[in-house]
């Protein structure tokens, strides 16, 4: 499982996904765009689902594991391999292999009215200072 050095669970996050930054744009918690901006296809990323203690010393907890989520979300055209939403998703999933962070994903399917596609990742991590 991977460590982060820092006491910020959301910090630890950005280090996660920010090398991917540059193909995929990424979010800290919400979408603010207006809806002239809003991008082809998104990140956003939650720290904090759960977030409990992991390691200790000297009775108190050193460390922390939180679970987060990544969700990707898409417009696109449905399942076509050669759709904007899939090529990110190998991306990310590229990413989370590479880090070694424990994650699940979940397809949440396409959206035919909103023209969206959705994927979850269940994302874990170990952060804190000794």
């Amino acid at each position: 499982m991977k460590i982060f050095d820092t006491n910020d669970a959301m910090d630890a996050l950005w280090e996660l996904v920010s090398p991917i930054s540059e193909k995929i744009p990424v979010y800290r918690e919400i979408m603010d765009e207006d809806e002239n901006s809003v991008p082809q296809s998104y990140l956003l990323i939650r720290e904090g689902i759960t977030d409990s203690p992991r390691l200790y010393g000297d009775g108190q907890a050193m460390r922390r594991m939180n679970n987060a989520t990544l969700i990707l979300i898409s417009n696109s055209t449905g399942s076509r391999s050669n759709d904007v939403h899939n090529k990110n998703r190998a991306i990310v999933k590229e990413l989370l292999d590479k880090e070694g962070v424990s994650y699940t994903g979940y397809n949440l399917g396409y959206n035919e009215t909103l023209k969206q596609s959705e994927y979850s990742w269940s994302v874990s991590f170990i952060y804190g200072t000794q």
